[in-house]
């Protein structure tokens, strides 16, 4: 069951693939509106939610796993640092690519029943239903990335 799931992940990380393609390194961090997060706060998010559901609070490092980035009121509120803003686009795609296939590798290591109570950031919920959110969660956020693009006035691949 777990292939199940891990081929809906990719799946949804190709589309986010896409989306990154051809984004200027000048737009990653600009937001384009009040209250619009930016493609690298956006990419901190998704990373956040992987890396703590799947390997687990502090298991993974890496500049986009920060507090800043797990709920849209905090991001909004804390700008990114300045070790974060000179992440270029295809390093911001790398590291998020890095830290979803590492928090998988530890998510399969860990042999769980998915029918299982998922940690305490997904509350009520079994692994199943975690991974089954996170496949949308990630196609979400790719849709939002395709806007911030749009907003900036880039030309995005066809979406």
């Amino acid at each position: 069951m777990l292939e199940h799931y891990s081929t809906g992940l990719e799946l949804a990380y190709f589309e986010l693939g896409e989306a990154f393609k051809g984004l200027a390194d000048a737009h990653v961090w600009k937001r384009p509106a009040e209250g619009i997060l930016s493609v690298g706060e956006l990419a901190g998010h998704i990373a956040n939610g992987e890396a703590s559901r799947f390997a687990g609070e502090g298991v993974l490092t890496s500049p986009l796993i920060d507090p800043r980035f797990w709920y849209y009121p905090r991001t909004l509120a804390t700008p990114p640092s300045e070790e974060q803003r000179a992440l270029t686009a295809a390093e911001v795609y790398a590291e998020l690519v890095r830290v979803h296939t590492e928090a998988v590798e530890h998510l399969k290591a860990r042999n769980l029943d998915l029918a299982s109570a998922a940690p305490e950031n997904s509350p009520g919920r079994t692994y199943a239903e975690v991974l089954g959110y996170m496949v949308f969660h990630v196609a979400y956020h790719t849709g939002q990335i395709y806007t911030v693009r749009h907003l900036l006035g880039e030309e995005t691949p066809d979406n």
